[in-house]
């Protein structure tokens, strides 16, 4: 029954903006996610009796039932951070979709069901651009070639574990989490795109979930070689670029690029440990970055689109705000007492045996990513103080946000050792190793 709700909830959500007035659409979109993120909650206490079945093809396992409550919350936080100009029906359809299809995806076990789900979610952010008149040329021809990519997977057998099968997917999948070098779609479509269809769009990291679902005991140690050198080299590529960018849409987009390419690599290093590392590392990154959106797209809807390169001073005028932005952006480079302090330790520490020049590189882009953190946070929020004649503080929703956020980010540190205990047995079950094969 709880997981009956969780996949339809979203979807009837939908129906019902569409079948309403525009005055409703915040109230339907909220309560539906709300209600969501609570029946998500009370599955994963459920856990313990057993994996919950659905059917065949979906059943609420280890890796789903964690998940489910920080994606449904994601989407959450994107609607409540999003200014009343920018809501209307299409936007909050959108959302509560992207949020039926996510939740879907993550517990179906089908590989030809989750890439279709993940075809599918190609739609939205397609939708948005068109909507709002922007070119999604960049985009499209990305997309393309990640379908392109998907359907020669699935002709040469990718279900069958081949090597030429696995080899298109893992093509696909990269091009789809924005790698080197095919990573140009991923910062235009945030500087096009609103922030809140761009991060769900990014932010699930769903190709961690095909990694984990479809490949990831099958995939032959050349490939892990070679798609190992690539994450590691587009984390400290998006930390680099992060470092230099003028706007802020663009920071943020490389910003995302290098840490979800770290949880990429975490998943790549092929054991328990890496895979513990990368499953706690998907949900402090993804509930991190969704903060430090959050607070960005506050920024920006009182002040427009903001450059990098001056000064501002709008510390005085949305104190909330700036406070949300530096705990957020120091989380997701994993700073301690924050959620993501200890998966960060746990992907050093996963990797010490690849050798040196492995963890200096790990190590070079967690510098630079926090670099840019302080660089943009400096920028945007010190220097001389900026005058207006209206109130600018922040709204009750958006109150609401940094509270629920800085609970996440502070809670999360505490109740991280239970969560990586939990998380270690489900990466040992993944790799069908035997349990505490390895010490964490």
């Amino acid at each position: 029954m709880l997981l009956a709700l969780i996949l339809v909830l979203p979807f009837i959500g939908s129906a019902l903006i569409l079948a309403c007035p525009q005055e409703w659409n915040l109230r339907i979109s909220l309560s539906t996610l709300v209600l969501t993120v609570l029946v998500s909650v009370a599955a994963y206490w459920l856990l313990p009796a057993g994996t919950i079945a659905f059917h065949p093809e979906l059943q609420l396992d280890a890796v789903a039932a964690q998940l489910l409550p920080v994606f449904a919350l994601l989407h959450l936080l994107s609607l409540l951070g999003t200014a009343k100009t920018i809501i209307n029906k299409a936007y909050c359809c959108r959302n509560l979709l992207s949020a039926g299809l996510s939740s879907v995806a993550l517990i179906t076990h089908n590989p030809t069901w989750l890439l279709g789900l993940l075809l599918l979610g190609i739609i939205l952010p397609w939708w948005e651009l068109h909507n709002r008149g922007r070119s999604v040329r960049i985009f499209f021809i990305y997309m393309a070639v990640f379908v392109a990519l998907v359907i020669g997977a699935f002709a040469t057998g990718v279900t069958q574990h081949t090597p030429l099968g696995i080899g298109f997917l893992l093509a696909a999948l990269f091009i789809r989490g924005g790698l080197l070098p095919m990573h140009s779609w991923l910062p235009a479509l945030f500087a096009s795109a609103s922030y809140g269809t761009s991060m769900l769009f990014v932010l699930p990291l769903l190709e961690v979930l095909i990694l984990i679902r479809v490949v990831l005991t099958a995939i032959p140690e050349s490939m892990l070689h070679i798609a190992s050198t690539l994450c590691l080299a587009t984390a400290i590529y998006g930390g680099g670029l992060a470092l230099v960018q003028q706007q802020v849409s663009k920071f943020f987009a490389y910003v995302c690029l290098s840490q979800t390419s770290l949880v990429l690599y975490a998943v790549l290093l092929h054991t328990a440990n890496g895979l513990t590392a990368a499953l706690c590392l998907w949900m402090s990154a993804s509930i991190a970055l969704t903060g430090l959106a959050f607070s960005i797209r506050a920024l920006e809807s009182r002040f427009g689109a903001l450059s990098l390169n001056t000064y501002h001073g709008h510390y005085e005028q949305v104190p909330g705000l700036a406070v949300l932005f530096l705990l957020t952006g120091l989380a997701s480079v994993g700073f301690p007492g924050t959620i993501g302090f200890v998966p960060m330790e746990l992907l050093f520490s996963s990797s010490y045996e690849n050798g040196l020049v492995v963890s200096g590189t790990l190590a070079l882009a967690a510098m630079l990513n926090g670099i840019a953190m302080l660089r943009a946070y400096f920028a945007l929020f010190t220097g001389r103080r900026q005058l207006t004649s209206i109130s600018l503080s922040t709204t009750l929703r958006e109150r609401i946000g940094i509270v629920v956020i800085t609970l996440l980010i502070f809670a999360g540190a505490w109740l991280t050792p239970s969560v990586v205990e939990s998380r270690h047995r489900t990466a040992e079950q993944l790799l069908n190793l035997p349990a505490s094969t390895e010490q964490h």
